[in-house]
């Protein structure tokens, strides 16, 4: 996926989660980057609201990563069994 939203600006966390939804049907309750948790839906309201308006890059840089071109992203949606291993793909996402 082009991680560029509206406007041509990198993509906020909450432009992903909407991409997933639209494009896959599923609800995301996590949303990382290796260690690192972009989105989490069971932290409270107001750091939901912090994490969703932030882009990518932000979020990444705060935790001490490295710029890159691309970025690998894991999701755990709604409705996901861990002990029967539902794995999704990775998520790639290119800046421009």
């Amino acid at each position: 996926m082009r991680a560029v939203g509206a406007g041509g600006q990198e993509m906020t966390v909450q432009e992903v989660l909407d991409w997933l939804q639209r494009t896959h049907g599923r609800t995301v309750i996590m949303l990382l980057h290796n260690d690192t948790v972009l989105y989490y839906r069971e932290e409270d309201e107001e750091t939901q609201t912090q994490q969703r308006a932030r882009r990518l890059s932000e979020i990444l840089e705060d935790a001490g990563e490295p710029r890159c071109r691309e970025l690998e992203l894991n999701y755990v949606c709604e409705g996901d069994d861990a002990e029967a291993g539902d794995d999704h793909p990775l998520l790639l996402c290119s800046f421009p």
